[in-house]
């Protein structure tokens, strides 16, 4: 800060120019002069009152400052943020009283203001005038409409603090301080004298008595607050106070208070009168056996896991003397038991271990997010060009924005980086326990691995340097590629925290006991006979497990479990062999990010004959003209799954439109399908749906199945046995034998093999058939011999 005192005043030549000096000397000579006569006039007649002209035309503030601390004598403490120029227009002569008013007003203009300190006055910015040490009015003490910044006390007699304050906001400065002390029923106000006089104007016209309303509290003994402020709610708002009339219909205000179990009124006390009348005939003793039982029926959560959760709470009162003052924990007398087939809740308690527990139940019985899960599962050639490019940071987060990843676990190599996508140099494999430096080594932008591998494919899906949108524009782009299998797109809808599992394969019978033929008297009849035969079905498919949890930032916490079996070409019928690749993981992973899994290799051996024509099936001599081999293809297998957080019926019909989206383009294809009702790809779809309606005892909704995919191929060995085992239940033995040599005859004619899903299932359907005919024959009676009538 400057002080700038009455009688001195030094200008820098380096900081003032010369003309601006000369300029503002010529224009403060009048004033100055009439100053000097001012004083001389006053000391002939000191009871006379000086007057002055002040016309200022964009002149420097702190030179207007200097005026005026001559002009009055008082001294001023200027801080240096005090600057810029300014601009009065005073046609008529002012009183030196009036001068100062005018001064302090031109502050408040510009933003500044003064504070008093002992014989000083300091200039300073206003939003920092109110941290200092300014003067402290209460009210009804004497003021003048000043501009300068002083700090209000005003108590209030009918009004709160805080209500008085919500209705001052908009009319103070930006600059000014308004604080409610609730605990005095005072407002304290920071700002400018002149304003603060509006602002009182308002105060008294606000704070005044309300009308002749009054409080009471009525506790209850026996009735529950809520329940009765609800009936009283409803009588007083439809009928009128005799004396008031229809005014009083919303003057009258109830509120149930809980804690306490009591009324809380604001009314007249006429109305006080009346509802304390009709209190008294409400809270009456009822007559029931100890302990409530209330009934919740559930909108959400499930009635058997939230009761679960609420006998879990702690199950016995507090004892300590210290803690009666505390809110009673939930008693082992709280008995709560689920109705699953309403979804509700029996709460046996006593009123206010009920009202916790209600409490409780309302923060739980909330909707959950939905999870709506998109996969494509493919085979690819393993000789094929397949890279598909992720964004690595093994174990990272998203702060960067690009994914997390979790590489090599259950691979052979781990991830190799060679023909990386826009990676040149050359860089060793990685293997799973590959180090810290390592794997910061590993560009931003890689191949997914040979081995078995994770990424998150942030910005869509990049597949040999194409991206493509979604896992959909995946689909449409190799559905026709010779080198890709696409094995099933599966899409699941689950809600948040709930398993969601998908699964694609064939159901296999396994030969679990053979039992030879035994006849009456308990021995065997025939050692190369079989009298039954036990298979048990196990599940051959490629299985994906994921269990999704959304947090608060909408980041989605996916558990992924995959099980991926294949039976083992030219393993024996009765002993299937099967291949199994198993692997669980945890991955986080934006809302509409895409994971892909790869690297499960799979190995397909296929046994073929090559043979010259007649001269290869002569007996012995045949092997001359004729090999066998066995080919060996390798396949690599890749998930895509993208998650989608449906938050609210408005997502959900988002994706529901985005699918029919794709019906309706798919639907042209789909109808070039239908021209062709003898399509041979539907048969299995028709003997698995028939199997289901079989193994539910449902036979004649499976023969109907059956026969349906024989019509279409009459070959088909599935379908006959099927039927032959319905006719075997039903007790049609001679039936069954017929479609079981059917089978067989079929077999040697090479013409079942031709819709074959399986060869080693086949050769096991056929020898199950011999088996079959053996047993069904040994059961029949004999041909009973013609009668001799003579």
């Amino acid at each position: 800060m400057s002080l700038l005192h009455l009688s001195k005043i030094s200008f820098n030549c380096k900081t003032l120019c010369l003309p601006l000096v000369v300029t503002l000397l010529l224009q403060f000579t009048p004033y100055l002069c009439a100053a000097q006569e001012g004083a001389v006039q006053q000391s002939q007649d000191t009871s006379s009152e000086r007057f002055i002209t002040i016309d200022f035309d964009n002149v420097d503030i702190r030179l207007f400052i200097k005026y005026i601390s001559e002009l009055t004598g008082k001294n001023f403490v200027v801080d240096k943020a005090v600057q810029g120029n300014v601009t009065i227009i005073s046609p008529t002569k002012i009183s030196e009283k009036e001068a100062y008013q005018l001064f302090e007003s031109v502050l408040e203009v510009n933003g500044f203001t003064t504070v008093s300190a002992g014989a000083i006055s300091k200039i300073m910015p206003a939003s920092r005038a109110l941290s200092q040490n300014i003067n402290t009015l209460s009210h009804g003490g004497p003021s003048r409409p000043e501009d300068k910044i002083v700090t209000q006390i005003i108590p209030l007699s009918y009004t709160t603090p805080d209500e008085m304050k919500k209705v001052l906001a908009p009319l103070v400065s930006k600059t000014s301080v308004v604080i409610a002390h609730t605990q005095s029923g005072m407002l304290i106000i920071t700002e400018t004298l002149s304003n603060i006089q509006k602002l009182l104007t308002i105060i008294e016209a606000i704070d005044v008595p309300l009308t002749d309303e009054e409080i009471a509290v009525i506790p209850l003994n026996y009735a529950s607050s809520t329940v009765a402020a609800t009936a009283i709610n409803t009588i007083f708002q439809q009928t009128p106070s005799p004396n008031k009339g229809a005014k009083s219909l919303s003057s009258i205000k109830v509120v149930a208070y809980e804690p306490i179990n009591c009324i809380i009124l604001v009314a007249s006390p006429t109305d006080i009168t009346r509802i304390k009348h009709l209190i008294t005939l409400l809270d009456t003793e009822m007559k029931q056996s100890e302990g409530n039982i209330q009934v919740v029926y559930l909108q959400h959560a499930t009635a058997k896991e939230l009761a679960t959760v609420l006998t879990s709470l702690p199950g016995q009162q507090s004892t300590d003397p210290a803690k009666k003052g505390e809110a009673p924990t939930i008693s082992k007398d709280v008995k709560i038991m689920p109705d699953t087939e309403t979804n509700s809740l029996i709460i046996t308690a006593s009123r206010s271990e009920f009202r916790e527990l209600e409490n409780v139940i309302k923060k739980l019985d909330i909707p959950r997010r939905m999870v709506y899960l998109e996969a494509l599962i493919m085979e690819v050639d393993a000789d094929a060009t397949f890279d598909v490019g992720v964004n690595w940071m093994a174990g990272g987060v998203f702060a960067d924005g690009t994914g997390q990843t979790l590489a090599g676990f259950g691979g052979s190599a781990g991830y190799k980086l060679s023909d990386t996508i826009g990676y040149t140099p050359a860089v060793p494999a990685v293997a799973a326990t590959a180090t810290t430096a390592a794997v910061a080594a590993i560009p931003a932008t890689a191949a997914i691995g040979q081995g078995f591998s994770l990424g998150v494919l942030k910005q869509g899906i990049k597949i040999g340097g194409i991206t493509f949108p979604d896992i959909g524009a995946v689909l449409r782009a190799y559905k026709t590629d010779s080198n890709v299998n696409v094995i099933a797109t599966p899409q699941i809808l689950t809600t948040d925290n709930k398993k969601a599992e998908i699964s694609i394969g064939e159901n296999t019978p396994y030969l679990t006991r053979t039992q030879a033929a035994i006849d009456s008297t308990g021995t065997t009849t025939d050692t190369g006979s079989i009298g039954y035969q036990n298979y048990e079905y196990k599940d051959i498919a490629t299985k994906l497990t994921i269990t999704p949890q959304i947090n608060q930032a909408d980041i989605l916490r996916l558990e992924i479990a995959t099980e991926v079996s294949k039976l083992k070409a030219g393993s024996a019928a009765d002993k299937p062999t099967t291949f199994k690749r198993t692997a669980t993981t945890t991955v986080l992973v934006k809302d509409n990010n895409t994971i892909v899994i790869g690297g499960i290799i799979g190995q397909d051996d296929t046994e073929g004959e090559y043979k010259i024509p007649l001269l290869g099936d002569i007996p012995l001599l045949g092997w001359l003209f004729k090999e066998k081999n066995t080919s060996r293809k390798k396949t690599n297998m890749f998930i895509f799954i993208t998650p989608r957080i449906i938050k609210n019926p408005g997502d959900m019909a988002g994706v529901t439109a985005l699918k029919t989206d794709t019906i309706e383009k798919d639907l042209p294809e789909a109808k070039q399908l239908l021209v062709n009702p003898t399509d041979k790809s539907h048969v299995m779809s028709m003997v698995d749906r028939g199997f289901e309606q079989m193994q539910k005892g449902k036979y004649e909704e499976a023969k109907e199945q059956f026969n349906q995919a024989l019509s279409i191929d009459p070959y088909n060995p599935y379908a006959q046995f099927n039927l032959a085992t319905i006719n075997e239940r039903e007790g049609n033995p001679q039936q069954a034998i017929k479609q079981y040599q059917m089978i067989l005859d079929n077999n040697s004619k090479q013409a079942a093999l031709v819709n074959s899903r399986n060869p080693m299932v086949d050769n096991a359907l056929f020898e199950t058939c011999k088996e079959n005919i053996k047993r069904l024959q040994k059961t029949q009676p004999p041909p009973m011999e013609p009668t001799n009538q003579n």
